[in-house]
């Protein structure tokens, strides 16, 4: 079976094939990391011709066999990887960190000390790097957890704790991914998209986020004692949903002065006004005017080669941005002094940063006005569109698409259900509107599928890993607008469910 797992990643499909990474934080890029390993482990030991040593889990003999591994070798046949959240951190960190590839190389040579080599060459460094102490991590447990509860739904324990250790460090969420790619990957603040990738990497990377297009409230200022408050909205022609999903994309080592090779947002014509107000004296208001393409009129998309990883992949993670559509969760996020979303405007992430930085010490009209001018706005975790990266693979031409998937303990098929005709959205503040993605089979028909997927056998020392479930769903595609995707076209989905 594992074998077959590696083959269905490793066999070429007809037509454009994608690999989707779904979102998850750390539990992403963990998952990820370990199955690229693994499969890098299978298909070079068999392509050796070493088939005995597929069920050898450690030991020098295997070391000797497996120093010519090339990792990036999994990622061969696929044209385009589109990755959310947390699942951006790995793909970053793939494509830009040669220290990163040799960790995943030393997994895949020795299986059996993957979780001490994962700790001491990932978490460790993040945590040395963080400094969180414990009294400040346990002083906010209460607060955090009513927080994530009411802004996600039911908060799972992954989430909690990233967002507890998030308010922790008192780093902002640009400063927080930053501290994450560059303690744990050697990834600096200045990597450009274009820039030279590691060897093997040729792929179009989509860096699927959402763009947060509330009709009015967005904080982009809250005093703690409320003033002075800076809001935005969003306003167009037709109805916008709040969180439309959009994507940065690259296709890997084409340089610094490189374009996008795929659509931003699936409505390029459609025009956008960011519409502000100020509540403080002489604060007044300022409108963008209407912008197209990007809602940046073509000067993000043009420009992609320059545009920094560290920001690019902070906006696809950026799972508590959407708490400054609230104005309950802004005045909480002033109180923890958290700045939860990523910036972005017609002059790019650093010109945005520091207009941002200037309304925290003073507002007045001249900054009001240049809100206006640069169309400032937020980009938030590419989960509040669609957490699995399946939709925006489709969008940007897919026909197959190898699916991979973090769950808790089971088998869940819920963000992928909600995908096709009669499913339920999952996050409480998803629009209902951006889907469906399919037309058929039903939702109740893919989570009839997933219950009959095959799993693996897993070893007997698996302390953290539960189920590794895998299977093929024949998709059609429904007609979405919000995707920009075409109905009546016929899709693979192969599902690998960790």
């Amino acid at each position: 079976l594992l074998l077959r797992l590696a083959l269905l990643v490793l066999l070429r499909p007809t037509g454009a094939v994608t690999l989707a990474l779904q979102g998850g934080g750390i539990r992403a890029l963990a998952s990820d990391a370990g199955l690229v390993a693994g499969i890098a482990r299978v298909s070079h030991l068999s392509h050796q011709s070493y088939n005995e040593s597929i069920y050898t889990q450690s030991g020098d003999s295997d070391q000797t066999k497996i120093h010519t591994l090339n990792v990036m070798r999994v990622l061969q046949n696929f044209d385009t990887v589109s990755s959310v959240s947390g699942s951006s951190w790995f793909a970053a960190e793939l494509f830009f960190s040669n220290s990163f590839v040799e960790l995943l190389k030393g997994i895949a040579s020795s299986p059996l000390t993957a979780s001490v080599q994962f700790d001491q060459q990932w978490i460790q460094l993040w945590l040395l790097a963080t400094d969180v102490q414990e009294p400040k991590f346990d002083g906010i447990q209460s607060l955090v957890r009513l927080w994530v509860k009411l802004l996600l739904g039911t908060g799972d324990e992954d989430t909690i704790f990233l967002a507890q250790f998030f308010f922790a460090t008192g780093l902002s969420w640009n400063h927080f991914v930053d501290v994450l790619l560059k303690s744990t990957a050697g990834i600096s603040a200045d990597r450009q998209m274009g820039s030279a990738p590691v060897s093997g990497a040729s792929q179009t990377w989509l860096v699927d986020h959402t763009v947060l297009l509330p009709s009015s409230g967005a904080c982009i200022r809250q005093g703690k004692l409320i003033f002075p408050r800076v809001t935005y909205g969003a306003a167009a022609n037709g109805v916008l949903p709040a969180y439309l999903p959009a994507k940065f994309s690259i296709k890997l080592d084409s340089g610094t002065s490189s374009s996008a090779p795929v659509s931003y947002i699936a409505l390029p014509d459609e025009p956008i006004q960011f519409n502000f107000r100020g509540l403080c004296l002489g604060c007044g208001s300022a409108s963008s005017g209407a912008l197209y393409v990007d809602m940046a009129n073509g000067s993000l998309i043009n420009s992609t080669g320059v545009l920094p990883v560290v920001q690019t992949v902070a906006a696809s993670s950026a799972v508590f941005g959407s708490a400054i559509g609230s104005f309950a969760f802004s005045e909480i996020a002033a109180q923890l002094t958290a700045e939860v979303a990523v910036w972005i405007g017609t002059k790019g992430f650093e010109a945005a940063d520091e207009l941002y930085d200037t309304l925290q010490s003073h507002v007045d009209a001249d900054l009001m006005s240049e809100l206006g001018k640069t169309a400032f706005h937020a980009l938030i975790d590419g989960g509040f569109s669609d957490g699995t990266g399946i939709a925006q693979a489709v969008s940007a031409g897919a026909s197959e698409v190898v699916v991979v998937l973090n769950s808790f303990s089971t088998n869940q098929p819920e963000y992928v259900a909600q995908l096709f005709q009669g499913g339920t959205v999952v996050k409480p503040a998803v629009p209902k509107e951006l889907f469906p993605v399919f037309q058929s089979p039903s939702a109740s028909a893919v989570e009839t599928a997933f219950s009959e997927f095959e799993t693996l056998k897993l070893h007997r020392n698996s302390s953290h890993l539960k189920v590794i479930a895998f299977g093929k769903i024949q998709a059609t595609t429904a007609e979405n607008k919000f995707f920009g995707i075409q109905g009546g076209h016929h899709v693979t989905l192969n599902i690998i469910n960790i």
